[in-house]
């Protein structure tokens, strides 16, 4: 008995190319919050190793800049609601308790002083079906 066999590897393409396509862009969703990850975390040790003036003189929107230069999935770093958010604040007023990161403190305290300075940022969203991913990092040091 012959069969007619014409369209069936496009047929079976069709059903397996949406799922392989979602396999791709979800793994390059994730390399991208990685490496957001990895940015941001990067920009704080190297304020923690070696302060910024701006975040020395309490200039919050100047440090904030200084930081979206370091990130290179900066788009929309410094919108007010959806790019990084920053707080500097000294480490004897840091609650016990764990708080989201608002950006709305930005204390770095006088010389000498234990300064907690916490960041995040929400990656950009490639597949619609994943939920948004927020990168976040927080290093201590001394001013």
């Amino acid at each position: 008995m012959v069969t007619c066999r014409s369209g069936a590897a496009a047929v079976e393409f069709a059903l397996i190319a949406f799922p392989l396509l979602m396999l791709v862009l979800g793994m390059l969703q994730f390399a991208i919050y990685y490496y957001l990850q990895q940015s941001l975390s990067n920009a704080l040790y190297e304020t923690a190793s070696n302060p910024e003036p701006e975040l020395l003189v309490q200039d919050k929107p100047g440090y904030t800049a200084k930081i979206c230069a370091k990130i290179a999935l900066s788009q929309s770093c410094l919108n007010p609601t959806t790019g990084i958010k920053i707080e500097a604040m000294k480490l004897v007023n840091v609650p016990t308790a764990a708080l989201a990161i608002t950006g709305t403190t930005f204390d770095t305290g006088a010389s000498q002083d234990a300064i907690l300075l916490r960041a995040t940022m929400t990656a950009p969203r490639i597949v619609p079906l994943i939920p948004a991913l927020a990168a976040q990092e927080s290093v201590v040091f001394r001013r």
